[in-house]
């Protein structure tokens, strides 16, 4: 951190205990701020296939088009006989207008921890999904795949393949055990894992709640990291008795030297239309019965994905592309199953990033995604994209 950062996190913190009615914490220096800023220009072509609907075009400036806009704080202190607490504060925000993501101030992470050398890490407060990419507890990220969870607006990365929130879920416990020779294991639950936009019903660890589980085992070692992840969300049972969705999530990657390949496979079932991220904008997926009610039906699936990161010209080539086949797996509310389709998802990406220093990169890349529409029959919607930008760590 460099001196300018420690006085503006020293200034940070001497406010906040003045306000307090306390002294200056003894280790304000332990305190780090740190985040990232990527801010870029976007062009898209959005097709639906649909009769009496013309394709799309925009340009426009884009935020979070490679790495997410955020800002934090963190903290550690050592208690001594292999203890350690600490925390982790930390908001995303768009930088092409300055706005909070989803009106959070600490959208990624507002979590305290308590670290033992023989027991592992205990975590608690919002954090991020296991399947996710978000702070200390999303480990699926950019270790498994070149565009992490996406690139631009529907260039294919993981969750846009894969249905689930993919995000940081409020109210969770996460376990983090030690590491034994390379293997680490992670449990998480969540009693609610959306508490501002539950309703006033909902109870916390109760079934009026969506409720998420997720357990996990991690290998590092040499040129090897693979991920096991298996998660579920536990439906409330507000509107309809949905089945449980489940989903399997695998990843296995090998550093090469010069380039390093990275592979995923994923199984799913019971997951709702809505919780198909990226296919909204093309109107594929998301289902409404006669009555207006969401989600009438759930699927089950497969997905698969392969990329690699190449090493060129002083800097990093990106190319990513993977396929999703889902499966109508029920039906609620009464809705006819002949109504709503199977669907696929096949789409590639590449891109290129130079860096100008240790803490700024610029980019440039282009990508292509293309559905089987579940919604109307023999529609196949597509989307291309093309993005260059910029982004600095701080």
């Amino acid at each position: 951190m460099t001196i300018r950062h420690k006085l503006l996190t020293a200034s940070v913190a001497s406010a906040i205990s003045a306000v307090a009615g306390f002294a200056p914490a003894a280790h304000a220096a332990d305190v780090t701020l740190y985040g990232s800023i990527d801010t870029g220009i976007l062009f898209q072509r959005v097709d639906t296939d649909r009769a009496g609907e013309d394709a799309r075009n925009n340009v426009k400036m884009n935020s979070s088009s490679h790495t997410p806009n955020r800002w934090g704080l963190k903290g550690a202190e050592d208690l001594g006989n292999g203890l350690a607490v600490g925390f982790n504060l930390e908001g995303q925000f768009g930088s092409d207008d300055g706005s909070m993501v989803n009106g959070r101030l600490f959208q990624r992470a507002a979590q305290v921890w308590l670290k033992s050398d023989a027991a592992g890490t205990f975590i608690v407060g919002r954090s991020g999904q296991l399947r996710s990419g978000l702070g200390t507890t999303g480990i699926f990220a950019t270790k498994v795949a070149p565009f992490s969870l996406s690139f631009g607006e529907h260039m294919v990365g993981h969750k846009w393949l894969v249905p689930g929130l993919w995000a940081s879920v409020d109210n969770a416990l996460t376990w983090q055990s030690p590491v034994f020779a390379g293997w680490q294991v992670h449990l998480q639950y969540s009693g609610q894992v959306d508490q501002v936009k539950a309703s006033d019903y909902a109870v916390e660890f109760e079934n009026s709640s969506d409720r998420l589980w997720g357990a996990a085992l991690t290998y590092t070692g040499g040129p090897v990291h693979a991920v096991l992840i298996a998660d579920s969300v536990m439906y409330s049972d507000e509107k309809a008795d949905y089945d449980d969705n489940l989903t399997v999530s695998a990843a296995f990657t090998y550093d090469f030297g010069p380039w390093t390949l990275m592979t995923s496979a994923f199984w799913f079932q019971d997951a709702k239309g809505s919780n198909f991220l990226g296919h909204a904008d093309m109107k594929d997926v998301w289902t409404k019965d006669a009555a207006g009610n969401a989600d009438p039906a759930t699927y089950k699936g497969y997905a698969l994905q392969v990329g690699a990161l190449i090493d060129a010209g002083g800097g990093t080539v990106k190319v990513n592309m993977g396929w999703m086949d889902a499966k109508v797996d029920k039906t609620y509310y009464g809705f006819d199953a002949d109504q709503v389709l199977d669907t696929e998802r096949f789409g590639v990406a590449a891109a290129y990033f130079y860096p100008l220093s240790k803490r700024t990169q610029v980019y440039a890349g282009a990508g292509w995604t293309k559905d089987k529409s579940s919604v109307v029959k023999g529609s196949d919607p597509s989307a291309w994209e093309a993005v260059s930008g910029l982004v600095v760590w701080f």
